[in-house]
């Protein structure tokens, strides 16, 4: 193939000028019609879930971003990747399957795109997960290689003769919330079930009592959250304490003559013995007995303490 390239008589007597080469000219002319550098970058991920299969897929999505590259150019990605839950305990999963995507179509603006690795998972190898997550938080460590096919004559791409590298930027870790690895990965596989409970304070009639119980039950929360167990359930026991003090309103005694809402403070009533034994089961968090004192608390006793608190709240706080 035999290109022409032709410049006016001024431009030409000041290239001859200057002694620059008409090769020179052509390079920069195609240096110029590429951004300024050639890169495949993996800025974020965008979400981790499980996927419901013939065996259980760990799927999490990747942000990709690849500018400069000429048209064709692809890649094969490798990714590798490792779990560590909040007691330290390790879980090395892989290598996830080979991807291949192509990233240039020939467009001058970058090319984005989402790489979804995946990583399958026996019984067994759940099971082994689940009980170094220990139902806490977990941290994902994410590593990316790829080889590149059809790019590395692109201006600007750095050391053509390494194909196979790590893109320039990649995420390092990213911290799953305990109930976000429960409701994203874990429900998909039918391996557990996350219930969300959201107190909102009452629109009308708010009291300081109202308040004081929506500031407990947070600061029970970001305990939970903080792994601090202990500090969460003497917390939680604060605000069983306050839903004590709400009684449901009187009650006809003529069952026939009941509105629904007296039906509903009825029902309300009966659940007076369960805070009460909420509150009696969150006290050994601070009692100053030394055998007391000396419990052992996990994170099944704090999400059950601050769980059952907030479902009580919510039925009872509409009642007030």
């Amino acid at each position: 193939m035999k290109t022409s390239i032709y410049l006016p008589d001024e431009m030409a007597q000041m290239v001859r000028d200057r002694g620059i080469s008409l090769s020179e000219v052509v390079q920069d002319a195609l240096r110029g019609l590429a951004p300024a550098k050639a890169s495949v970058i993996v800025p974020s991920v965008a979400a981790i879930r499980g996927v419901p299969s013939v065996e259980p897929v760990l799927e999490v999505l990747l942000n990709v971003v690849a500018s400069g590259l000429p048209n064709g150019a692809s890649a094969l990605f490798l990714v590798n990747a490792n779990l560590q839950a909040e007691n330290g305990r390790y879980v090395d999963l892989g290598t996830a399957e080979p991807l291949f995507h192509q990233l240039s179509y020939g467009k001058t603006e970058a090319e984005k795109f989402h790489l979804q690795p995946r990583w399958r998972l026996s019984t067994d190898g759940i099971e082994r997960l689940e009980q170094a997550r220990d139902g806490g938080n977990v941290t994902l460590y994410i590593t990316v290689r790829y080889g590149l096919m059809g790019g590395t004559h692109a201006p600007d791409w750095a050391d053509p003769h390494r194909p196979v590298r790590s893109p320039s930027d990649q995420p390092e870790q990213i911290i799953i919330k305990a109930h976000d690895w429960v409701r994203d990965v874990l429900e998909p596989w039918h391996q557990a079930v996350a219930v969300s409970l959201m107190l909102a304070i009452p629109q009308s009639g708010a009291t300081a009592e109202h308040r004081a119980l929506i500031t407990r039950l947070s600061e029970a929360r970001r305990h939970l959250d903080a792994g601090q167990w202990k500090a969460s359930v003497t917390t939680s026991r604060e605000a069983v304490d306050l839903l004590r003090k709400m009684r449901p309103a009187t009650v006809n005694s003529k069952t026939q003559q009941r509105t629904l809402q007296e039906r509903e403070s009825e029902v309300l009533d009966r659940l007076n013995d369960l805070v009460q034994a909420l509150f009696a089961y969150d006290s050994a968090a601070s009692h100053p007995d030394p055998h007391l004192r000396d419990i052992v608390w996990n994170r099944r006793y704090a999400t059950l303490a601050l769980g059952s608190a907030t479902s009580l709240a919510q039925a009872i706080l509409p009642a007030v």
